[in-house]
């Protein structure tokens, strides 16, 4: 077996839509599927390290995959990698995981997405000022930031389990987030804030625009995501060789 996480289901659409035998898993919050002769697990671990934490630690106590995936959205850090933009990091994945990943890249017949390998760094806020990400691009040396890939990282090491992350860019490097997090989204509840999210938009309508192109740019990036992954899945090794 094998695990792909996504911090929300909102991430995870396209990818579950090209399994079959979709069913509900043991662990909450998630879905059981196969692709080809592979079985994959499908959680989602929440927005941010301390659910993610719990959440994996319970999945790792129910099952013993070969291989975790971490998958989702990241904002990206340096300007070359724009919305839709697959990246892979290379400071957390075991070398099996990567290098099957390389070879995956390397030999793909489609050029779209581009992908791109490099450090993936994991921020405990949202990094939602084109400033902030200058600053810890420059901090870290990363090319993309998220909530979650190195807490998962460090369980899956002390569980002796192979890990890869896999991201794919929703917000690049030259672009601030158009709503404040804090707005749209309830941490502690793992929910969206649609009321908060309406009044914030009626006090600020210069933001109403900014804020739907970038959710408009949400669905191609989960659908390049979902069909990446489906792809390295399915012909890059990873589902043969853990």
């Amino acid at each position: 077996m094998i695990s792909v996480t996504f911090a929300l289901p909102q991430e995870s659409r396209a990818f579950i839509s090209g399994l079959s035998a979709v069913r509900p898993a043991a662990l909450a919050h998630s879905v059981r599927g196969r692709l080809g002769g592979q079985e994959v697990l499908v959680a989602h671990t929440g927005v941010g390290a301390a659910c993610a934490l719990t959440r994996v630690s319970e999945l790792l106590r129910l099952y013993q995959p070969k291989l975790l995936l971490s998958a989702g959205f990241a904002g990206g850090l340096d300007p070359r990698l724009g919305v839709g933009s697959l990246l892979v990091a290379t400071n957390g994945p075991t070398p099996r995981g990567l290098a099957s990943c390389q070879s995956w890249a390397a030999t793909r017949a489609a050029p779209n997405p581009p992908v791109f390998f490099g450090p993936l760094t994991t921020h405990h806020v949202v990094v939602e000022s084109v400033a902030d990400k200058a600053r810890l691009a420059l901090e870290s040396g990363a090319l993309g930031v998220d909530m979650e890939s190195a807490v998962l990282a460090n369980v899956c090491r002390q569980a002796g389990l192979e890990f890869l992350a896999v991201r794919v860019i929703s917000d690049s490097a030259e672009m601030a987030l158009p709503v404040p997090m804090a707005h749209w989204f309830d941490m502690e509840r793992q929910c969206p804030k649609a009321l908060a999210l309406a009044a914030y938009l009626l006090r600020q309508p210069s933001r109403i625009a900014p804020f739907t192109r970038f959710v408009r740019g949400l669905g191609p990036a989960r659908r390049a995501l979902g069909a990446a992954l489906l792809e390295l899945l399915a012909e890059g090794g990873l589902a043969e060789g853990g």
